[in-house]
């Protein structure tokens, strides 16, 4: 099975050590928005191309991205390694049509060292713990993106992120730096219609990115942090026991279940991919363990795009 504690880590420690930034996430500040104009630019933005992308790497509805910013200003397919980093970031045809985003943006950023913009859509999903810009690791670290900040724009109680085991909240109009290179994780336990702007850098420390007055606290600040109860012996015995229903047609929901408990009570920072693999090693079915080999690969050690 998959190793968490040793080649994982291994793999991204190259961003502290050749770059010597400090990546940790925090709420960098916040941003005083409208919120009647960005209501009517997302309702606008309903009718734009919202692609769907990574369903591997989640559980429940799917995850919708719109580029409304991006390296030679097309919209493309919102992945982000297909788009040439050597060209000039600019607004694609949506980014165009929502000005109030857009000057938000221009007002809160240096976007000469922005890569791209993105309106982020989820609704009843939780995402695979994963990390992100594993294909990147080999760009010069010009052309490379490799910060990435998030401004919630819709969002409430039900909206939650995980990060190595922490369990937090974003509130409308902050201003987030994630550190994207760790094991993290988001949910949506609910039906509403969650909507993130997230932008993407070069590789540079957070005090080159903002316009805006940073906040002096470092971290997530305490009100922002979620206190779960400790997941009982019993539930993970319950947990366990899904080995005996589990298989590949099943194997997505039953990988959301683990996840969405995450949310509500703590197991351990490596509780949802622990517990998945000791739910495939009990499997009748040995393609079961096979499959979250392949997708802890693909979440944390390497991937393409």
């Amino acid at each position: 099975m998959y190793q968490p504690h040793t080649s994982a880590t291994e793999h991204v420690v190259w961003r502290v050590d050749r770059e010597g930034m400090t990546m940790r996430t925090q709420m960098l500040g916040r941003i005083s928005i409208d919120r009647s104009r960005v209501q009517d630019e997302l309702e606008l933005g309903r009718d734009f191309h919202y692609a769907e992308q990574y369903p591997e790497f989640q559980s429940g509805q799917p995850w919708k991205t719109c580029m409304i910013w991006s390296c030679g200003g097309e919209v493309g397919d919102g992945v982000i390694a297909h788009y040439d980093t050597s060209l000039p970031a600019q607004p694609t045809v949506y980014g165009k049509q929502l000005p109030y985003l857009r000057r938000l943006i221009e007002e809160s950023v240096v976007v000469e060292h922005l890569r791209f913009a993105r309106l982020v859509v989820m609704t009843d999903a939780v995402l695979l713990p994963h990390r992100d810009f594993l294909e990147f690791t080999d760009k010069p670290t010009a052309a490379r993106a490799a910060h990435r900040l998030h401004v919630p724009l819709t969002t409430d109680e039900t909206c939650l992120f995980m990060e190595d085991g922490t369990v937090y909240r974003m509130f409308p109009g902050e201003l987030w730096s994630l550190d994207v290179s760790r094991m993290h994780s988001a949910a949506v336990l609910s039906d509403i219609r969650r909507v993130h702007l997230i932008m993407d850098f070069a590789d540079l420390p957070d005090h080159a990115l903002l316009r805006i007055e940073r906040n002096p606290v470092q971290g997530i600040p305490e009100p922002n942090l979620v206190h779960r109860p400790k997941l009982t012996d019993e539930q993970r015995t319950a947990i366990r026991a899904l080995a005996g229903v589990v298989d590949l047609e099943n194997l997505n929901e039953v990988f959301g279940i683990v996840i969405r408990k995450s949310y509500r009570a703590d197991g351990g920072e490596r509780f949802a991919w622990d517990a998945m693999s000791e739910i495939a090693r009990d499997a009748e079915d040995p393609a079961v363990g096979a499959r979250i080999e392949e997708l802890y690969k693909v979440c944390a050690l390497e991937r393409n795009e």
